[in-house]
């Protein structure tokens, strides 16, 4: 039997993935700090995924924590474990790991099933990307499709010169149209002087994080300085 292409593969578990995402009310930021046990800033360290057909199944991410926002008892290092498949599973993007690695706010609960110092995504969303500025600020990227605001969030973004891991993304593989919805709903611009890629573009809209983490409440967050570790 000639095996599956990956597209053949997405295909299959699109009905599935649907009748998930129609079951599904978008969470704000403020409810995912609330019913999670860690809500930190980390940096990805390594990654160890089950692939079929290219699609992860299952895996293991390690992350380094660099701010705790709320937790139980101070920690340094997570181990995100996940399985299965979907649009709402908490696995994470390639990345080249021998460079710089990305930055995520992470909403993650304890793994009642798993190892001691396990955890796993938040169901409802587990990460939105952080990036860097050239000034050295982190600066939460924008949009964010899985999240809803209640508040009048367009207030809070801005515009920036981004730099580093995730700062831009590749659409090669779109098509002309499709490229263009996605240059237009992400705000996204070309990355100049680049004709080896010629379809590499750069975000440029986002939220301070100091701004987006009034957003999570003051009462979801862990405010003993000792219990954060500090």
């Amino acid at each position: 039997m000639k095996p599956l292409t990956p597209l053949v593969f997405l295909l299959l578990i699109a009905p599935l993935a649907a009748q998930e995402s129609e079951q599904w009310t978008p969470r704000t930021p403020a409810e995912l700090a609330a019913e999670s046990d860690y809500v930190v800033l980390a940096q990805l360290d390594v990654y160890k995924y089950e692939e079929r057909r290219e699609v992860p199944v299952s895996g293991n991410t390690w992350f380094d924590v660099l701010v705790p926002y709320k937790v139980p008892r101070p920690v340094q290092r997570f181990k995100v474990v996940e399985e299965g498949f979907g649009d709402r599973k908490c696995y994470f993007d390639e990345a080249e790991l021998w460079s710089e690695t990305p930055r995520y706010l992470l909403f993650l609960v304890d793994n009642p099933d798993g190892k001691a110092g396990e955890v796993r995504g938040h169901p409802d969303g587990c990460a939105v990307s952080v990036l860097t500025t050239t000034d050295n600020r982190y600066v939460v990227r924008w949009p964010i499709d899985h999240l809803r605001f209640d508040a009048d969030v367009e207030s809070l973004v801005g515009e920036y010169e981004f730099h580093g891991p995730g700062a831009t993304v590749d659409l090669s593989d779109y098509l002309g149209f499709r490229r263009d919805e996605e240059i237009e709903r992400l705000f996204l611009e070309p990355v100049e002087d680049d004709r080896r890629r010629p379809f590499i573009y750069r975000y440029t809209r986002g939220i301070p994080l100091s701004e987006f983490r009034r957003l999570l409440g003051n009462e979801n967050l862990t405010r003993d300085r000792i219990q954060r570790g500090g």
